[in-house]
């Protein structure tokens, strides 16, 4: 999907595994929430919730509960999850629901 489809903005409730750097500033909070941020198309993170955590050699694999506001071409579960992990550094989504 290009932005140039993406016309809807949906707010997800999601269960996210992404990865954080060692080098990232400040907590796993802060560094999950860059993650999110610069994903293309995530538009905004409304509640995140660290559940979880995996320190790697390089990297820290982090789990979270999260409310995100996604642009995506429709409102079906699994394109906003297809969406959400062709965001750089994020591992899986599962969606429970999505809101327009």
């Amino acid at each position: 999907m290009t932005m140039e489809e993406s016309v809807l903005v949906v707010t997800a409730s999601t269960d996210i595994t992404l990865w954080v750097s060692r080098g990232a500033a400040g907590d796993l909070t802060a560094g999950a929430m860059d993650v999110l941020t610069s994903a293309t198309p995530v538009a905004a993170v409304e509640e995140i919730d660290v559940v979880g955590c995996r320190p790697t050699a390089t990297d820290i694999r982090v789990d979270l509960v999260v409310e995100v506001q996604v642009r995506t071409a429709t409102t079906e579960t699994g394109a906003v999850e297809a969406a959400l992990c062709d965001g750089f550094g994020i591992i899986t989504a599962d969606v429970s629901t999505v809101r327009t």
